[in-house]
């Protein structure tokens, strides 16, 4: 297999750093885990650009410093090392892994989804007492971390369908942490740092699940 045909079945550029391409390899690799011949090409494909790069590092050439040889001790940016060996096989069999964001990356969606954060929290402290919150508001921002989500997904080269299953059950898991957390504030009754509507607190929570699944998850 040439570079170019490796580089073409990754969907990767020439030049790409080694943290694209490996994850270019377990998202075709999670999406094809049925069809081992693809799953035996991607293999070669990602051996083909691994094997050119320490080609480049023997010749003296620059070459992305975090490409790992059996003469460099992995890193643990993704924190796998701090894991138990049960929860380390659990993460790394599913469809769903798990990944260290970016410095980058990171400091952006703190900026997305810090900003819809606060909208919610000024929408719902200053929505009177006794008055239902405006069915637009929380639907417009819930919507809005929504479309963020699966943009943040994508970027991370996960296919839009799996972006969509995984935005969902983000969004579900943080309106069931959300529900049990307003059921104990009972914040229609006792207002809780100004906030006085049941759906305020849901929505917050949906949103910080769905920053943390737009950071984490691939």
């Amino acid at each position: 297999m040439s570079v170019e045909n490796a580089l073409k079945l990754l969907g990767v550029s020439e030049g790409a750093s080694f943290d694209d391409i490996l994850r270019a390899k377990k998202s075709i690799i999670s999406s094809c885990k049925d069809d081992p011949d693809t799953i035996a090409q991607v293999e070669a494909a990602y051996d083909m650009l691994l094997m050119q790069s320490l080609s480049q590092r023997r010749s003296g050439k620059v070459v992305d410093s975090s490409v790992r040889f059996a003469d460099v001790k992995a890193s643990n940016a993704s924190g796998m090392g701090s894991m138990p060996k049960w929860l380390q096989t659990t993460v790394k069999s599913s469809p769903v892994s798990v990944e260290a964001p970016a410095a980058k990356e990171l400091g952006v969606q703190a900026g997305v989804y810090g900003a819809l954060m606060v909208l919610t929290y000024v929408n719902g402290a200053s929505t009177p007492l006794g008055v239902s919150y405006g069915a637009d508001v929380p639907g417009l921002i819930l919507a809005t971390s929504f479309g963020a989500t699966l943009y943040f997904m994508t970027k991370k080269n996960v296919k839009l369908g799996k972006a969509g299953v995984i935005t969902i059950g983000g969004l579900v898991a943080g309106a069931v942490v959300g529900s049990a957390v307003e059921n104990w504030l009972q914040v229609d009754i006792v207002p809780f740092l100004g906030i006085h509507t049941p759906a305020t607190v849901v929505s917050e929570f949906i949103l910080i699940s769905q920053f943390l699944v737009s950071l984490y998850l691939i």
